[in-house]
């Protein structure tokens, strides 16, 4: 009863929260979903933008140098400039360029002709062995260089190269402006923007101490996604935080142009609503709950009462008065309740006096088995001592007449005897078969090959005859007497029964899931198919009794004892074809 108010009780709290609270908390997912989708599109958009704003600044920077360098480089091929003149372009060149430091003209051997602004120190550099220069003249394209920090300014640089007809045009491009442009991104204390070079350093930044320290960006797996990738966004880890990166590449320098802010304030306006929305669901469950309570308690008080009336009946009252509830459905629980109980009731009474049948048959069963053992007694003692006498009464006869008996009369009390000791056999063969599965006999390990070998020096075996035991014969927890039994019957009928004076028996073994499969056969006149089931039957013989001494027990006992142990008997013959007898011996003994 209580599992089945249990079971009651859930199924219909389960299906009244469902039915309130489903359709909000589905509202509810919904909506924080396609809001965390939209603003984070939102997000990351902006974010985007922020950087490719930046890249363009910058590519706008690199693209003004390049126009100056690729000015003075035409110059340069223009020709027809003195050496005053040409110095006198450089020098207005410079201070029309607020971030070119210096700039050089270089002749085919690496060697500076001209340079701004001049120092007469400059006549002597020698520029041949700088890698700048060896790029430039394998390529013969603008060459952009690493950025380095200048010496004289201390600030970020870069150097520009062009060549030209007779040589090549140097220029060192103070990249102090890319702090500027990174400054601009930097719209909150919780976002900031940065300029990278190939190698992962700053150049540029919002926080200027970064670049002049030479700061790594710290993240080569964001380096290396960003710099395979035109622009994107990122999420990334950095000093313990999370921060929403998007990035952008400047070209013609491969520069990466970073916008970051941390992911809580990016998203800040997401998670708020979220919460909302999820403190209303809470609310609603909260509130569904209440009210299943509410309509669980006027259901369930009733069956309550049912199942206090099961304790009493389970204690053994079972004269309980038949309620009636408000509902249908609970009337109806109480009527097939009651019949229940009287359905145990009844049960119950049949069952006491079915045990006091069962006490009867019991010790009758007993009553039985003693007479059963004082039946066997009685024949084991008092049927056999006049049959012993009998048999030593001929014998007296014999010696006392010996003289005078003749052939004919000793022939008949030899015969005599023959069916004393016959009758013997029979005695013993149904007093054995009467203890089979009755009375039990300890269990030990059994050395097959070794008991089977005692078989055979017990038995009478003719010269001519042969008995092979097979290899691999194992060791059996089991009854030694019985197997011992089964044994001795098979292999004595098979000498026995024998119709030649030389002949083979052949005992092997062959393991077969749980059981042991032992064969014994045999060369001899076979059994022919018509008789297989015959020769297991009581004082069933094939032949004459007189031709061949058998009690007709024997086969009986052996399939008596292989069923009892769980086993299974059968014979492979046909006549004049020898015989194989297979019986299974279970690997575990059974004790009951």
């Amino acid at each position: 009863m209580n599992r089945l108010m249990d079971s009651l009780k859930t199924f219909m709290t389960l299906n009244i929260i469902v039915a309130v609270t489903l359709p909000i908390i589905v509202i509810s997912v919904i909506t924080v979903t396609l809001l965390n989708r939209s603003m984070g599109e939102q997000v990351i958009r902006h974010n985007t933008q922020l950087s490719g704003g930046l890249a363009t600044a910058t590519q706008d920077f690199l693209l003004t140098a390049d126009a100056m360098m690729s000015q003075a480089a035409t110059m340069v091929d223009t020709g027809g400039l003195n050496d005053a003149q040409m110095q006198n372009y450089l020098d207005t060149l410079m201070a029309s360029h607020l971030y070119l430091e210096a700039i050089h003209i270089l002749d085919n051997n690496g060697l500076s002709v001209f340079a701004a602004p001049y120092h007469h120190s400059y006549a002597t550099l020698d520029f041949s062995r700088q890698p700048f220069v060896a790029n430039t003249r394998e390529t013969g394209r603008t060459y952009w260089s690493n950025t380095f920090i200048s010496q004289h300014t201390g600030q970020p640089t870069l150097t520009v190269t062009k060549p030209t007809r007779h040589g090549m045009v140097i220029g060192y491009i103070n990249l102090s402006k890319l702090n500027d442009i990174a400054a601009e991104g930097n719209i909150s204390p919780e976002c900031w923007t940065a300029i990278v070079d190939t190698e992962g350093t700053f150049i540029g930044h919002s926080d200027r101490r970064l670049v002049y320290q030479r700061e790594s960006l710290g993240d080569e797996e964001l380096l290396a996604a960003a710099l395979n990738e035109k622009s994107g966004t990122l999420t990334v880890k950095n000093g313990g935080r999370e921060y929403l990166v998007s990035f952008t590449v400047a070209q013609p320098t491969g520069w990466l142009v970073l916008a970051a802010q941390h992911t809580d304030m990016a998203f800040a306006p997401v998670s708020g609503t979220r919460n909302i929305f999820i403190i209303g669901c809470v609310v609603a469950l909260a509130l569904a709950v209440l009210m299943a309570m509410r309509i669980l308690k006027k259901i369930f008080t009733p069956l309550s009462e049912l199942t206090g009336e099961t304790r009493q009946v389970a204690a053994g009252n079972y004269n309980l008065p038949l309620k009636s509830y408000d509902y249908i459905e609970l009337n109806e629980l109480s009527e097939h309740f009651f019949a229940m109980l009287e359905a145990v009731r009844r049960r119950e009474e049949e069952l006491r006096r079915k045990q006091r049948e069962l006490s009867r048959y019991a010790q009758t069963l007993r009553r039985s088995n003693r007479e059963l053992d004082q039946f066997a007694y009685v024949v084991s003692h008092d049927l056999k001592a006049p049959l012993r006498a009998i048999a030593n009464l001929s014998q007296w006869l014999e010696e006392d007449f010996q003289g005078t008996l003749d052939a004919d009369v000793k022939r008949k009390l030899e015969l005599l005897r023959g069916r004393v000791r016959r009758m013997e056999s029979l005695i013993e063969g149904i007093l054995e078969y009467s203890r089979i599965g009755r009375i039990k006999t300890t269990a030990e390990l059994v050395n097959v090959r070794e008991l089977i070998a005692e078989v055979v020096e017990d038995l009478t075996v003719p010269g001519g005859f042969q008995i092979v035991i097979g290899p691999e014969m194992p060791d059996v927890y089991t009854e030694r007497l019985r197997l011992r039994q089964v044994f001795a019957n098979l292999i004595g009928n098979a000498v026995k029964h024998h119709d030649k004076p030389a002949g083979q028996v052949i005992v092997t073994v062959r393991d077969s899931d749980g059981l042991y499969e032992f064969t014994v056969a045999d060369d001899g006149p076979g059994i022919a198919p018509e008789y297989h089931r015959k020769i297991f039957e009581m004082f069933q013989t094939l032949q004459s009794r007189d031709i061949k001494e058998s009690t007709g027990v024997g086969l009986a006992l052996v399939k008596k004892i292989v069923d009892s142990q769980g086993g299974w008997i059968r014979i492979l013959s046909s006549a004049g074809q020898g015989a194989k007898f297979i019986f299974a011996w279970p690997k575990v003994w059974r004790e009951e």
